[in-house]
């Protein structure tokens, strides 16, 4: 083998041991002042993990609404005030066509949220909900803010005079300082043209002040539906349109950091989708557990990987170096497998594991079946090995479209564990044929005698 073969050999197997490192270790970076592995977590099913059902109804209660003898609302009755028992959904916007734009929000506000595995029962009658949401760290807080009707507003904080909305916000973002201090996390607003300048305005007008010796501040609040984010003045004039609020600011561990920027996520979520035109409450909030557990499923992974050992043992024991090159590029497959699910977010269900198992399987009786190519028809040669590689290749793609095409099939069903399979499947045959098509023919190919 020439020098030229083996560099070839060597560059492709320490390429191989850094993608397994990658995927089986993790990627660990320094963010601020923590370590934290930066590659997606795998999207497993809702029948592993458990679920959410949360449960959101329009709301049909009423507001006590008092009015003076001009017709306009006032805090306390009084001798010529009227009171009024008025509903929080007047009948007027309680339409269908409401019902499902309240259901698109709330789905965008899911997908901006990161949840892949989740299901909405929708009643286009009365705009009932059930939202079945996947059970981790992050499903109290997604609970919390998807069913919130989202208006924005910047008010005077003495008269409750609007002076700036939700119309006119371009973008929300959320986004952190380090400093000497600690870190600091930031929800960011962008406001358009006019938002700009009603703002730039805003800041001119809500300041600090000296009244009588006194300084006092005249102040605003940023309100989300009748909840205040936070009341403030302004000391300097902002004219970029462009507002930092500031959520939390941490200097201990990680946990407190991911907590901040999870609410100011959340919070920019909120403000960079549509206002719900309807009210909701929610009136369910019951966690579904999974019937498989932790426990059970130890046992079948130990015997996975102990098969894939004993396979690996197989295949050095009867082909010896194209054996041991074999059994690299195999494991080489498994590691870029695996990556390819957590970045794709391929949702993972009992289904879709075993869609796994089988893509393995396939991808190992391929490898066999080249070997035995390869040994049989005495490839000692780069056109002998080419040729083998060719004949395996064909036959696989003669086995393989049909099953590819049932796959993709299956993908668009709306059964998530069909999908699952499908979507498992499908990944696994076209990284087996890429990855054998580019790292396992040169491995092979490169070792040929001539």
């Amino acid at each position: 083998m020439k020098s030229e073969q083996k560099l070839k050999v060597v560059l492709v197997i320490l390429l191989i041991v850094l993608i397994s490192l990658i995927s089986f270790g993790g990627i660990f970076v320094k963010q601020t002042k923590f370590v934290n592995n930066i590659l997606p977590d795998y999207s497993w099913g809702t029948d592993l993990t458990g679920s959410r059902v949360l449960g959101i109804s329009v709301d049909d209660s009423k507001n006590t609404v008092i009015y003076d003898k001009d017709g306009n609302v006032v805090e306390e009755e009084g001798k010529d005030t009227t009171t009024k028992e008025e509903p929080v959904n007047p009948e007027e916007i309680l339409t269908k066509e409401n019902y499902e734009k309240s259901k698109a929000i709330i789905t965008e506000r899911l997908k901006r949220m990161g949840v892949v595995n989740y299901t909405i029962r929708f009643d286009e009658e009365n705009g009932k909900m059930y939202i079945n949401l996947p059970e981790n760290s992050q499903t109290d807080t997604i609970a919390q803010y998807v069913p919130i009707k989202g208006d924005f507003k910047i008010i005077d904080s003495e008269t409750e005079e609007e002076l700036l909305n939700k119309d006119h916000l371009k973008r929300a973002y959320w986004s952190y300082r380090t400093e000497e201090e600690g870190t600091k996390i930031f929800l960011v607003m962008q406001f358009d043209e006019e938002g700009t300048e009603t703002l730039k305005n805003i800041t001119n007008t809500y300041t600090s002040y000296v009244e009588n010796g006194e300084t006092k501040n005249k102040q605003v609040s940023f309100m989300i539906d009748d909840t205040s984010l936070i009341s403030t003045y302004f000391s300097e004039e902002i004219s970029n349109g462009m507002i930092q609020l500031s959520i939390g600011q941490t200097t201990t561990n990680g946990e407190d950091f991911a907590n901040y920027a999870q609410e100011a996520a959340q919070i920019a979520i909120l403000l960079d989708t549509d206002a719900l035109p309807i009210t909701y409450t929610i009136d369910e909030n019951r966690y579904v557990i999974s019937d498989i557990t932790p426990s059970m499923l130890f046992i079948p992974v130990i015997v996975a990987v102990v098969l894939i050992i004993i396979g690996i043992v197989f295949l050095i024991l009867r082909y010896r170096k194209n054996g041991i090159l074999a059994s690299i590029s195999y494991i080489g497959y498994i590691a870029l497998y695996l990556l390819i699910l957590r970045f794709t977010n391929t949702v993972i269900t009992l289904e879709g594991i075993v869609g796994i198992v089988i893509a393995a399987i396939l991808n190992y009786i391929f490898i066999v079946y080249l070997l035995h190519l390869l040994k049989h028809q005495d490839s000692n040669t780069l056109e002998e090995a080419s040729n083998s590689f060719k004949e395996a290749i064909l036959k696989a793609l003669f086995i393989l479209i049909p099953v590819t095409i049932v796959a993709v099939v299956l993908c668009f069903v709306e059964w998530v564990g069909a999908s699952s399979f499908g979507m498992t499947i499908f990944w696994g045959i076209l990284i087996s044929f890429i990855y054998n098509l580019v790292v396992t023919r040169s491995l092979i190919v490169a070792t040929t005698k001539k």
